[in-house]
């Protein structure tokens, strides 16, 4: 397989001679063009990975070419690499304004060319993969919802009958007060105690699948073994007489912090740790019961309200992983695509990489930043272009919390942005983060 392919395009033959000699010693399969005209010609008859592109042409020079490929949607993702005699900033920046990824200054070294390209390569064969598993994704996606679309008009008149059933003679279904893509949650009582809780019922048209209930089965599992008071607390799982799946919950009162943030999209630094501080409890319990949540955001934290003040609840485990269960291999909810949140996921997720529970944290830090800042880490990723959103959270680092919010203290940044580092080994584990959260709320 050739290292890559490459386009150099030079209106200098000796400097089309060298480069063309250097890369194919390397492996690369090159091509060559004299000027802007015969490059886009060659470029659009044959895309290749890399163009390694002169500035000072006649007729047309690098920049205009670059400006051409960049407007059309099928070239548009190829990396330009400026190769040029003129070492000012200021043309370098031209170079970067007109779309470049790179800029090499002549007289070039071999190894500096190859480094250069080399990476180039890497990062489009990346995209590529990337955008090829987006496609993927939604094509299956699109599949799914048009099996579903025949069942949901029959689960939606279902929950709005259920209200009044009783499940085993112990639980009553009283009010919905809530609904997602596995099922509905409903207020219930358990007759015999007389307390009230919360019961979610998986939809009957996933219920029949093994997969589908066991991750539901997994849900209250996963609960189960964490036992912390942070954590959702679950009572009961079963398959009903009459075949509904459900599950049953202590009943909360109150409100997620996605409620929170979309009324208040900036807490103060003491309210955000009162906050995730016992997120990072709950979740250093699940990480020592060999639990990875895999979906930490807003919305899975609920503010409960008790009679003796707030309760910071970690909910939905269920797309969580069991790190001692064999089963899980291979995520029992997987569609062919990611398992959780992506504008939370932790890069090495993000890229079908193993992971373990330094993957939460990462999420934490997302969390953290937006909570304090009131923006995304990557602004841009919240576009739903896959590609680009991995490419942002591997290769750029978020804007400072204080230069977005100038109240944020150093000590709190600091522990913000190591949540957040790309690299899992530099993350701190749940326990040590909630240590310095605290330590840094003074």
């Amino acid at each position: 397989m050739s290292a890559g392919q490459v386009v150099v395009v030079d209106d200098t033959s000796i400097n089309r001679i060298l480069l063309s000699g250097i890369l194919e010693d390397a492996g690369y399969h090159v091509r060559v063009a004299s000027n802007g005209l015969d490059a886009i010609t060659e470029i659009t008859a044959d895309p290749p990975e890399v163009v390694l592109l002169d500035i000072q042409m006649p007729e047309l020079n690098g920049y205009e070419v670059c400006r051409r490929l960049k407007a059309l949607p099928r070239l548009a993702s190829i990396p330009v690499i400026f190769i040029s005699a003129l070492d000012e900033v200021s043309e370098k920046v031209k170079g970067f304004e007109a779309g470049g990824s790179d800029y090499v200054t002549k007289p070039f070294e071999s190894a500096e060319v190859l480094a250069r390209v080399g990476t180039q390569v890497k990062m489009f064969r990346l995209q590529r993969e990337l955008r090829e598993r987006n496609i993927e994704l939604q094509r299956r996606n699109a599949e799914l919802m048009r099996a579903n679309e025949k069942t949901e008009r029959v689960f939606l008149a279902l929950s709005d009958a259920l209200p009044g059933t009783v499940l085993d003679d112990t639980y009553r279904l009283d009010v919905k007060i809530g609904e997602g893509g596995f099922g509905a949650v409903f207020r219930g009582m358990h007759l015999g105690l007389q307390r009230a809780v919360a019961v979610k019922v998986l939809r009957p048209s996933t219920a029949n699948a093994p997969g589908e209930l066991a991750r539901f089965r997994r849900e209250g599992i996963a609960a189960c073994r964490i036992a912390h008071p942070n954590a959702v607390d679950v009572l009961d799982f079963s398959v009903s007489s009459n075949g509904i799946a459900y599950l049953v919950m202590e009943l909360l009162q109150g409100a997620t912090v996605g409620t929170i943030l979309r009324e208040t999209p900036v807490l103060s630094a003491a309210r955000t740790i009162e906050i995730i501080a016992p997120v990072c409890d709950a979740l250093a319990a699940a990480h020592s019961a060999g639990i990875v949540h895999r979906d930490i955001k807003p919305d899975n934290i609920f503010l409960h309200r008790t009679p003796h003040g707030e309760v910071v609840k970690v909910v939905d485990f269920g797309i969580a992983k069991l790190m001692d269960d064999e089963q899980d291999a291979v995520p029992l909810t997987k569609r062919g695509g990611l398992v959780g949140t992506p504008l939370y996921m932790a890069p090495e997720r993000l890229l079908g990489r193993p992971y373990d529970a330094r993957s939460d944290i990462y999420s934490i830090g997302v969390m953290l930043y937006m909570m304090l800042t009131g923006a995304m880490p990557f602004p841009d990723a919240e576009r739903p272009d896959m590609a680009e959103m991995v490419k942002m959270h591997l290769t750029r680092k978020p804007k400072p919390l204080h230069d977005v919010n100038p109240s944020i203290r150093e000590s709190m940044e600091e522990v913000v942005m190591r949540a957040l580092s790309s690299s899992p080994a530099m993350r701190p584990a749940a326990e040590e983060l909630a240590e310095r959260l605290r330590a840094a709320a003074g």
